[in-house]
């Protein structure tokens, strides 16, 4: 790898040798402010889980006493919780660091509160607490669409990163270009398949961080993960920028001043007919400086075997796949109830070939000239400070990221520009470099009228190196670009919900924004003269959002929503030699595209039945689309960007889970109906292709079982089954393949103990090789039928040691 990547590993482990000095000496709970009155046991118990941070599965309270005591001032969460649960007949277990299981106490001891330590395997939670609205929030009292789950799901599920999340997910679809390659869309709701300049679709968030401007998904592995939230829909008001499909925020296990707890986890996998597939992963947490504070530190390495045989290289397995990285943080408790978090986060991934086959050679197999390697290194640090100003909640965040992507094509086939016959290569090096602060402040929980304001500012700066080379004895760079291009946001943002009397209430916020975008690029060929061009671009106004609910009890919430999402626009620099670019918008492509924006208009209800064993989600929307952006390819093979028409989609979302006794099961569905409603007349798009890359229909059902098998062992069922309908890969006219319409799944077994796991899973049991993504490379596109099949079975065997 380059130097850089060396340099970043030294960081990490100059880190992790910090932490492993760090004292490990015995520490005492950090307390927490709470402020419940008496009140209905289990909405005091969701209160707490808010206050507390934590997530919470309340299902046992039905057996437990009606109202709670009231609890009010600082407490650990263990003593705050007993002083809650006193003679109500429960007890609880603290299942994670971020969840707790709420128990029934036998009778001999329903006088006093029993804690367990131990994880439980039956012990999911029902109710999570996320913080999609910036805020921690109960999802089920969220009048919004989010989809959630916790670290323990995650795991039990196989998801370990984002393209398995969205089998899981009815909304999203994540592309199948390749480990951190591909590009998330939720909602049906895409501007195309292929990624370029256009800025990201959905907001990428590692707890407070944004991860990405308009590059590819990094594709963070999921590992050591409190929960995942995914947020449905146009997020404008608070996320601005770059959030018109939603959000999908990864949110980590936070450091734990009260205890020290490790783990290491090792897995083995084989593929049929590829390679193996290995990693090792670990995670320790250590207290600090007596109850001030913690330092958590998780470092990860696998290798996924390759599947993909390259007939002209005479290569077998050639997408094999390596990723490496780890997470720091450490949490320090300050004076008068502040907190600070510090830490950082690096990944590496290096793929040593794409992942496309063609439909002219046998399955699994294409026909190259070169090998296709793809970088994707990422690196952020951040700073976090929260705390109360009188009964004001305060929090203030600043974070810097390093995002650097390398990628190689084979344009040996149809070089963008006349070459002599011969090999030839397409380099692309793109690095991101942003610095990004935010603060917030919010009304204390407990007051009437719940607000929030916030102020945002950032600058990201992208660097651009496109290069085509004649790979032959005298290797000659044929056309060669240079772009530099400079960001900057800053906005001012809030929303506040009022009570309405009856049940009712109605949330009002918007986001009031401005941006300057800078230019300046080079190109040139080895004959010709350069082509040079310098622009700016500004935009500002106000992304409105509306929200009435409606909450006739604690388990039922009706709302509906109209909310906006934005994005700025941008300039077309790359092209062969002789590239006209328009500036009328009559013959394209244009040197300059729009902004694009939308309105969503949504409805929906959420309910729990049966003492919450059974909950219920629902959302229909319809959305409005102007002058939607998409990148695009030119004739040439080259990248560009286009206001390609408006687009609407209306839809309807499903998701459900049921839990009888040991058995727990989940299902969820999408129906939608993306399209392109009126044309560019200058963009080549066909009127029956609908929105690309994103099916009509998707839907999915998992289940989960545990039974004991003895006092400290449990068996562990898991089964995953997903279906993704078809759709097409581009809005071009002439490269427009049907692609989709799989399906696939998972299943799994474990044994659990106190201190180990051990899961033997198998993954696409039914061996299918559907083409889940009808693309590879740009410059053959138009030649030849390319197709990316789904990884063939795959058998790994997980053990995980507890300490």
């Amino acid at each position: 790898m380059r130097s850089d990547a060396g340099r970043r590993w030294a960081l990490v482990f100059s880190l992790a040798c910090v932490a492993g000095c760090a004292s490990t000496a015995a520490a005492a709970q950090p307390r927490v402010t709470f402020n419940i009155p008496a009140k209905p046991l289990k909405s005091a118990l969701i209160d707490f889980a808010v206050q507390a941070g934590a997530s919470i599965s309340t299902q046992a309270a039905a057996g437990c006493a009606p109202t709670s005591r009231p609890l009010r001032g600082r407490y650990t969460l263990q003593n705050g919780l007993t002083r809650l649960l006193k003679d109500t007949g429960c007890g609880f277990r603290l299942v994670d660091s971020g969840a707790i299981e709420i128990i029934r106490l036998p009778p001999k001891k329903a006088t006093r509160v029993v804690v367990a330590e131990s994880p439980s395997p039956a012990a999911l939670v029902d109710e999570l607490v996320v913080v999609a609205n910036q805020r921690l929030t109960p999802a089920d009292r969220l009048a919004y669409a989010v989809s959630g789950m916790d670290g323990q799901k995650l795991s039990a599920q196989g998801l370990r990163d984002a393209r398995d999340l969205a089998l899981a997910v009815p909304s999203m679809t994540v592309t199948n270009l390749g480990p951190g390659r591909d590009k998330i869309l939720l909602r049906g709701l895409s501007d195309g398949p292929l990624t370029g300049r256009t800025q990201s679709m959905v907001g990428l968030y590692l707890d407070d961080t944004r991860l990405t401007y308009n590059a590819p998904n990094p594709d963070m592995l999921l590992i050591d993960m409190a929960r995942v939230e995914v947020l449905q829909g146009p997020q404008g008001a608070l996320y601005g920028s770059g959030s018109l499909g939603g959000v999908l925020h990864l949110v980590s296990r936070q450091p734990r001043p009260d205890r020290f707890e490790a783990w290491a986890e090792g897995l083995v996998g084989t593929t049929r007919g590829g390679g193996a597939s290995t990693s090792v992963s670990g995670m320790v947490n250590m207290p600090i400086l007596a109850d001030r504070g913690a330092i958590r530190l998780v470092l990860y390495r696998e290798q996924l075997g390759g599947y993909i045989d390259d007939a002209g290289l005479n290569l077998t397995n050639v997408n094999r796949t390596r990723r490496a990285g780890g997470r720091l943080n450490l949490k320090l408790d300050l004076p008068s109830g502040w907190s600070m978090t510090a830490g950082g986060t690096a990944q590496f991934i290096n793929s040593d070939d794409s992942q496309y086959s063609l439909a002219s050679e046998a399955p699994y197999t294409r026909r190259n000239r070169l090998r296709e390697p793809h970088d994707n290194d990422f690196a952020e640090a951040h700073l976090n400070l929260r705390g109360n100003i009188g009964r004001v909640q305060a929090r203030w965040t600043v974070s810097a990221v390093d995002h650097d992507i390398t990628s190689r094509y084979d344009a040996s086939l149809a070089p963008p520009v006349s070459l002599l016959p011969g090999p030839a290569a397409y380099d692309d090096d793109d690095r991101t470099h942003s610095l990004v602060t935010e603060g917030t402040l919010a009304a204390a929980d407990d007051d009437r009228i719940q607000w929030l304001a916030g102020a945002f500012l950032a600058r990201t700066r992208q660097d651009i190196d496109l290069r085509l080379t004649r790979l032959a004895d005298a290797p000659l760079a044929a056309l060669s670009e240079t772009r530099h291009d400079t960001l900057d946001e800053a906005a001012l943002y809030g929303e506040a919900t009022l009570p309405l009397g009856r049940a009712f209430s109605a949330t009002v916020g918007g986001r009031l924004f401005t941006s300057k975008t800078r230019v300046d690029s080079r190109t040139s060929t080895p004959t010709g003269p350069v082509a040079a061009f310098k622009g700016a671009l500004e935009r500002s106004g106000f992304a409105p959002k509306l929200v009435l609910s409606y909450a006739p009890s604690d388990t039922a919430l009706i709302y509906l929503q109209a909310a906006e999402g934005y994005r700025s626009g941008g300039f077309n620099t790359t092209g062969p030699p002789g590239q006209v670019f328009s500036t009328a918008g009559q013959s394209g492509p244009d040197r300059l595209y729009a902004g694009d924006e939308l309105w969503s208009l949504e409805t929906g209800g959420k309910t729990a039945l049966f003492d919450g064993r059974l909950r219920l989600r629902a959302a229909a929307f319809m959305v409005s689309w102007k002058d939607i952006q998409s990148d695009e390819l030119l004739t040439s093979g080259l990248p560009f960007t286009a206001n390609i028409g408006d687009g609407r989609n209306l839809g309807l979302e499903l998701e459900g889970g049921y839990r009888l006794g040991r058995l727990q099961l989940g299902a969820n569905m999408l129906w939608n109906a993306p399209e392109l409603e009126k044309a560019n007349p200058a963009f080549p798009a066909r009127g029956d292709l609908n929105l690309a890359g994103v099916p009509h229909q998707a839907g999915g059902l998992t289940a989960h079982y545990d039974r004991p098998l003895g006092p400290d062992l449990n068996l562990t069922l898991d089964g995953r089954y997903a279906y993704v309908g078809h759709s097409h890969l581009t809005f071009d006219a002439a490269t427009a393949p049907r692609m989709g319409g799989y399906a696939t799944g998972r299943l799994a077994l474990g044994l659990t103990s106190p201190r180990w796991t051990t899961t033997l899973a198998v993954d696409n049991p039914t061996n299918a090789r559907s083409d889940t993504f009808a693309y590879g490379n740009p410059f053959s596109l138009r030649t030849t039928a390319q197709g990316t099949p789904l990884r063939p079975r795959t058998l790994s065997l997980t053990t995980r040691a507890t300490y």
